[in-house]
Order: structure tokens, then C-alpha cells, then sequence
């Protein structure tokens, strides 16, 4: 013990020396380390080698990466990324693509007056901004304003002074004189230049403000390049920093004369941003629509621009009273929005021509804009005004490309003969409401409460039917001992057959409850994860129809069970009796299904096996 005892005491003694060293190695490392650093800032050259890396804008402008409001000072501005020889005979044919200078063009009169920003080269502006930016056509985007919002600092507080009778906004002291802090009615902040006749989103740092500034600069010089007649107040721009290794923004121009946006560059993204992933666009009257959906999108968002309102709820009352009378007169109609809603839209348009004539409100512009938004964007996923238009609402415009594969097409039938063919009935259900991976609003809604009417029912049933089980177990002939019998093993399949169904429902209910209700976009992204899968639709369809098919199953083990016990202990004549009810029952369920044509299961059946066969004939080459 005594041996063991000093072994430990010399091993906690090597510990704490141990310890020691390495706390005091890691003190002289950090002191090291500093000191180098102090000393590599305070003998950085500023080099003139083209290839040499600056600091970006986030160095300077956190701004660009997050949201800050910190200011910066002219010396830590960042420096170009790009450098252009001085042997460039022009600023915008010297410049890579995508990395656009500012040009000395000589301006318009018809635009907005700015100030000439020097050419392209591996010097930095007077006021210490790079003199190479890069530009990003972009739609409007819903994640500049209501993604990465700042917080309340709950550092800053204080009282109210005396004889406080005026109340500045002060939350971005940093502006100057041509800008104006704008709110939004939904409590937005964002700020406008009437003289250049540009927005952007208020919760940017300074650095990040005075990089957006000049980028609008840039690219109205830009725009004097490519001789663009603009009409007097009828053209705005929308700018907003990015971050990246190049300082720059992501733009968009709106005119409001033809109702669409559009850009001095191409916009090779279009069909992510701005064509919601649809195939098949390129005719221009087509892109129209998808230009004009984003032009209310924006009007709802910066509601600044004076329009005339009169006309325009004159235009939008005819919208909502023709999609009212296609919903009243057909099961097709395309309209983006029910029977009830569009009943609220006409009298909201009642409502807002009390005060047509008043400008000083923008609330009525955010929400004719909203409204016209969506009746745009049905138009551009209807193909609208071409010979392809889709005209009634559950038909696809695309040729339909089925694949054939032995195994999957015959797991396919198997499993739908097992589900009873209750998943052909959703899915055909499911197909009126997915249509080219685009959502109709009313029939998903409809489609909705169908399903929740659906489980709670079979909710209701599992129920009985599993104390129906549990009771049947109890019965005196039932001899629960005897477990290897028919009977118990038949009446155990139905009860976890039942239980089964009852999880589901809860799960589906519950599913259905958190997106059922959504609006149309967050219900599209919905269904959109469900279907990108390798079954596509038909999985969401065979989900929705467990519960029904287990259900089914549940009951045809209690039924094997119960006939199982009648046959074994019971006299002839009472079998007879039996066998007889059991066929006359048999019929009539045959004769139903039969008759109300509801799952034609002999017939998809024969017409499932000889489409089968022929295809896989096909593949082998037999005529």
C-alpha cells in the first residue's frame, strides 16, 4: 500500500509540472504570435502587382455577410479585386465579364444625373471605393428583406426627453440628403432617392450603403452606354450589396410602363428566380408574364412609385369577377384562388375605391399589387396566350414520358393489389391538384379536407375494430392458450394490422394539419419534396392510402379468425347457415363494387397484366 501510495503522489507531482510548463510554453506562443502580427500590419506595402489579393468587402463592410450597422473609415475601404492595364483603350472591353466598370459615355438627358466615377485600374476611387464592381441580375428577392433580420440592441435605452414634440428616425444616421427613410404599411424599413430614382432595404451598414450608392452610379452609367431611352419617372432600380471575393450588387430595373423588369446584362438564371423552374420557356410573350409577376412583387414591396389607381382596380375587379363566374360555371377553372377569397377580393375593391383619388397612402398599392401577382403568375404557368395554353386545370402541357421496368412495374401491381388499388384513386386525385409541378390553391384546399375527412373516419373505425379484436379474444371458445391456432394467429395480424392504421392516420392528420393550411408557395415546396423521388407522385399516393388498406386488411383477418372458430365448433346445420349468409354477403360486396365502378379491380387487373406483357414482349423484340 505504501508502494502505490508514493506512486501516486510522485505521478499527480509529474501532473501539476507538466501543467505548469505547458501553461506558461502556451503564454509565451500567444505573446509571440502578437507581437508578429503588430508587427506584419504596421509593414504591409500596398502593392501594384495585378495579381496581388486585397482585402474584400466583408474585411471592411460586414454589412455584405450579415447585418451591422457598424461604420467604417475611408483608409479601410476595400481596395479593387480586379486591375486592368493602363494600355486598355476602353474601361468596358478591357473588363472580364460579369465585372462591368463605369464607363464616360456621354449622358442622357432623360436620366438621372451622377457623378462621373473613374475608369477600371488598380487604383481606388477619390472616396475610397473600388472602381471595379461586379453585377448580378437578380429577381426580386423575398430573402433581402425578410431573411437575416437584425435584432434589437438591448444595450441602448432611454427615457423621454421634456418637450419632445418631434420624432426622427435615427436608425441610419449615415445617410445623406438625397435619400429618404421610407416604411413600408407591414413595418418595413427602406430607403428611396427620388433623383435616381433607387431603392434598397434599410438594414445594411454604412460601408454596404456607400458601396450600393455607387453601384447605382455605375450602372446608370452603364446604361448611357447602351443608349437606352428612358422615360421620365417611369424607370426605377432596385440595388443590393452581395457578398463575395468581388464587391458588387444584384440589381434589377423596373419599368413601368410595360409592367416587367429588366437588366443590362443577360440573365443566364432566369430559370430559377424568375421562371419558378419551368420548362419550356422562350417565347416572349410567354417571359412576359414572369416579368410582370415580379413587377407587382415588387410594387407591393417598395409601394412608391404613384400609379393610377383607378385603372387598376378597374382591372383587377374584371379579374376576380371573370375567374368568379369560371368557378361557378366549371369543376376546371384556373383561377389561383376559390369561390370565398375571391368573394373577399370584390369587396376589398370596393372598400379601396372609396379612396382611389388619395396618393398620400401606399396600403392600397400593396394590396392591388398582391392580388395581381398572383393572377400573373397563374398566367405564366398556364402559358397564357400561346397554342400550348393549359385551359383547364387538371390537364398537363407537357408530353406525359412513362417508363417501363419489369421489376418496378411489376412491384408497382403488386403492391397496388395489396393496397386494394386505393392508391390509383389518390393519385388520380393527386394529379388534379399537381399538375406539372404547379399548385392549384382551391383544389388543394379541397383536396385537403377530403384526406382530413378521410382518416377521421378511419381513425373512428380502427377504433372499434381494435376492441372488437380484443374482445373477440376474450370469447370463451377462443382458447388464447392454444396459440399456434388459425384462429389467434388471424385475430393478432388484425389487431396490429389495426393499430397500424391508427398510427398512420394520427401521423397523416397531423402532417396534414401543419401544411394543409399553408399558403401556395410553402404547400408547393411541400409537395415538391414529396414527389422528387423515384416513384414521384405515386409515393405520396400510396402513403395517403395506408390507412384505408390496413384497415381493409385488419378486418379480413378478423373475418378469417371469426369463420375459423364458426367451422370448428359448430354443428352442420348451424355451418350451413353460415356458409350461406357468408356467400350471400360475398355477393352483394362483388355486386357493389361492380356496380359503382370504383375500383374496377378485375379489369385494371387483366388491362395492368396484358400492358405488362406487351411491353416486355416489345423489349425483347416478339411482334
Amino acid at each position: 500500500m505504501s508502494n502505490a501510495t508514493l506512486i501516486r503522489k510522485l505521478l499527480k507531482r509529474l501532473f501539476q509540472v507538466l501543467a505548469t510548463l505547458a501553461t506558461s510554453s502556451a503564454r509565451r506562443l500567444f505573446s509571440l504570435m502578437s507581437f508578429l502580427q503588430r508587427v506584419a500590419k504596421a509593414h504591409v506595402p500596398i502593392s501594384d502587382d495585378t495579381h496581388s489579393k486585397f482585402s474584400t468587402v466583408e474585411s471592411c463592410c460586414p454589412g455584405l455577410t450579415g447585418i451591422s450597422s457598424a461604420r467604417c473609415s475611408q483608409s479601410a475601404l476595400p481596395l479593387p479585386l480586379h486591375s486592368t492595364p493602363p494600355s486598355a483603350a476602353s474601361p468596358v472591353a478591357s473588363t472580364p465579364p460579369g465585372a462591368m466598370p463605369v464607363s464616360g459615355a456621354p449622358q442622357l438627358a432623360n436620366l438621372p444625373q451622377t457623378s462621373s466615377p473613374p475608369a477600371a485600374g488598380n487604383a481606388v476611387s477619390p472616396n475610397g471605393l473600388p472602381a471595379t464592381l461586379h453585377f448580378v441580375p437578380a429577381a426580386v428577392d423575398h430573402g433581402s428583406r425578410y431573411d437575416n433580420r437584425p435584432l434589437v440592441d438591448t444595450s441602448r435605452s432611454s427615457g423621454i426627453p421634456e418637450l419632445m414634440r418631434t420624432f426622427p428616425n435615427r436608425s441610419c444616421p449615415w445617410l445623406n440628403g438625397e435619400w429618404e427613410l421610407c416604411i413600408h404599411p407591414e413595418g418595413a424599413l427602406y430607403l428611396y432617392n427620388k433623383r435616381k430614382r433607387t431603392f434598397t432595404e434599410a438594414h445594411i451598414g454604412e460601408c454596404s450603403f456607400r458601396l450600393m450608392d455607387r453601384c447605382a452610379d455605375a450602372l446608370y452609367d452603364l446604361a448611357r452606354t447602351k443608349k437606352l431611352n428612358f422615360g421620365a419617372d417611369d424607370i426605377e432600380l432596385v440595388v443590393q450589396p452581395v457578398s463575395g471575393h468581388q464587391p458588387g450588387c444584384q440589381y434589377y430595373f423596373v419599368d413601368h410602363v410595360t409592367r416587367t423588369l429588366f437588366w443590362l446584362h443577360a440573365h443566364d438564371q432566369a430559370k430559377n428566380n424568375v421562371f419558378d423552374d419551368i420548362e419550356g420557356v422562350y417565347d416572349p410573350s410567354h417571359i412576359r408574364y414572369a416579368l410582370e409577376s415580379q413587377y407587382w412583387v415588387h410594387c407591393e414591396r417598395y409601394p412608391k412609385h404613384e400609379l393610377n389607381r383607378i385603372e387598376l382596380l378597374k382591372e383587377l375587379r374584371e379579374v376576380a369577377v371573370h375567374a368568379s363566374a369560371e368557378i361557378i360555371t366549371s369543376d376546371d377553372s384556373l383561377s389561383p384562388f376559390g369561390a370565398d377569397e375571391l368573394s373577399k377580393i370584390l369587396e376589398l375593391v370596393n372598400h379601396l375605391q372609396e379612396n382611389a383619388q388619395e396618393t398620400n397612402f401606399p396600403h392600397s398599392i400593396c394590396v392591388v399589387a398582391k392580388f395581381m401577382h398572383y393572377f400573373s403568375r397563374a398566367k405564366f404557368y398556364n402559358f397564357c396566350g400561346l397554342p400550348c395554353a393549359r385551359l383547364d386545370a387538371d390537364r398537363s402541357v407537357y408530353n406525359e414520358i412513362t417508363s417501363f421496368h419489369p421489376l418496378t412495374s411489376s412491384l408497382s401491381l403488386a403492391l397496388d393489389a395489396m393496397l386494394f388499388w386505393a392508391p390509383q384513386t389518390h393519385l388520380s386525385d393527386l394529379r388534379r391538384v399537381w399538375v406539372d409541378r404547379c399548385l392549384n390553391s382551391p383544389r388543394w384546399k379541397d383536396y385537403n379536407a377530403k384526406l382530413m375527412t378521410e382518416w377521421t373516419g378511419i381513425t373512428i373505425y380502427s377504433t372499434v375494430m381494435l376492441a372488437v379484436d380484443v374482445s373477440f379474444l376474450a370469447v370463451p371458445n377462443v382458447n388464447i392458450s392454444t396459440s399456434q391456432s388459425l384462429g389467434i394467429i388471424a385475430t393478432y395480424l388484425s389487431i396490429i394490422s389495426i393499430t397500424g392504421s391508427l398510427v398512420v392516420s394520427v401521423l397523416l392528420v397531423r402532417q396534414n394539419q401543419r401544411y394543409g393550411c399553408e399558403s401556395a408557395d410553402k404547400a408547393g415546396d411541400f409537395l415538391f419534396s414529396m414527389t422528387s423521388t423515384f416513384f414521384g407522385d405515386k409515393a405520396l399516393a400510396t402513403v395517403n392510402s395506408l390507412p384505408y388498406a390496413m384497415l381493409m386488411w385488419g378486418m379480413i383477418y378478423f373475418s378469417i379468425a371469426l369463420l375459423y372458430n364458426v367451422f370448428k365448433f359448430t354443428t352442420t346445420a348451424m355451418l350451413a347457415s353460415v356458409v350461406s349468409g357468408c356467400v350471400v354477403v360475398t355477393m352483394f360486396i362483388l355486386w357493389f363494387i361492380w356496380a359503382a365502378r370504383e375500383l374496377h379491380i378485375f379489369k385494371r387487373l387483366a388491362v395492368s397484366i396484358l400492358s405488362t406483357r406487351s411491353r416486355f414482349l416489345r423489349r425483347l423484340g416478339v411482334p
